[in-house]
């Protein structure tokens, strides 16, 4: 049997508090990576966090990895097309 280290690329769901989405003046103030089983409590604290930031705002993500999230976060992204990839990756994996 042939063992293979290679990885399949996954789509990872984050959240994250940004000023001025999308725009060469945006600013991620809080990014993080969401857990199934904790996903409402990690959503009411970043609109806790965003609330107390003057035009702050949450968006969801998708990405392969963090540094790539955090791009996303400062120029925006075409989500409906991630979210159908992302909703397809987790149907394979038995997690929709």
């Amino acid at each position: 049997m042939a063992v293979s280290l290679d990885k399949t690329e996954q789509l990872l769901f984050f959240l994250s508090v940004t000023t001025g989405l999308g725009t060469e003046d945006a600013k991620v103030h809080n990014l993080a990576l969401t857990y199934e089983e904790s996903y409402e409590d990690q959503l009411e604290e970043m609109h806790r966090q965003a609330d107390a930031i003057d035009g702050a705002t949450v968006h969801c993500l998708i990405a392969g990895d963090r540094s790539a999230a955090y791009a996303v976060a400062r120029t925006g992204q075409d989500f409906d097309t991630l979210l159908d990839q992302w909703l397809e990756q987790e149907a394979r994996a038995g997690r929709a």
